[in-house]
C-alpha cells in the first residue's frame, strides 16, 4: 500500500509539473499573440498615416486640421512650458556648479596663501582676501538675479 501511495504522489507531482509547464506555455502563447496584435495595430496606423500624407491635397488638409485642433495647441503649449522648465533647471544647476567651483577654488587659494605666510602678518594677502570676498559677493548677487530672471521666464509662459 505504501508503494502505491509513493507512485500516486510521484504521478501527482509529474502531473502538477506538466500542468505548470502547460500553463507557462499558454501564457507565453497569449503574450506572443498580444504582441502580434499590437504590432498589427501599429502597422495599420503607420500605413494609414503614410497613405494619408502620400497625397498632397489630403496631407495639406490633415496638417491644417491638426494645426487648428485645440488638443494639439494645448499639447504644444504644455510641451513648451515643460521644455522651458527643464532648460531653466539645467541653467540654474550649471550656474550653481560654476559658482561652487569658483568658491572652492578661491577657498583653496586662500588657504594656500595663508600656509605660505606661516602666520606672519601679510597685508597683501588680507587685501587679496577682501578682494575675493567682494568678488564672491558680486557673483552671488548675479546668481540670484539670474535665478529670478529664469523663474520669471518660466512663470510668464
Amino acid at each position: 500500500m505504501s508503494t502505491q501511495k509513493n507512485t500516486d504522489s510521484s504521478r501527482s507531482e509529474e502531473m502538477s509539473e506538466k500542468d505548470q509547464k502547460e500553463k507557462k506555455q499558454t501564457k507565453e502563447n497569449k503574450n506572443d499573440h498580444q504582441h502580434s496584435v499590437n504590432l498589427a495595430i501599429i502597422g495599420g496606423v503607420v500605413g494609414a498615416g503614410v497613405g494619408l500624407f502620400a497625397n498632397p491635397e489630403t496631407s495639406k488638409r490633415a496638417i491644417r486640421n491638426l494645426g487648428e485642433s485645440e488638443f494639439v495647441k494645448m499639447a504644444g503649449e504644455e510641451f513648451k512650458k515643460t521644455a522651458q522648465e527643464v532648460l531653466a533647471r539645467q541653467a540654474q544647476t550649471a550656474i550653481r556648479q560654476l559658482a561652487a567651483g569658483y568658491i572652492d577654488e578661491t577657498t583653496q587659494e586662500l588657504s594656500g596663501s595663508k600656509k605660505e605666510t606661516n602666520g606672519s602678518e601679510d597685508y597683501s594677502s588680507d587685501a587679496k582676501y577682501e578682494e575675493i570676498k567682494s568678488e564672491n559677493k558680486n557673483l552671488n548677487e548675479r546668481l540670484e538675479r539670474i535665478e529670478k530672471m529664469l523663474t520669471n521666464l518660466v512663470n510668464s509662459n
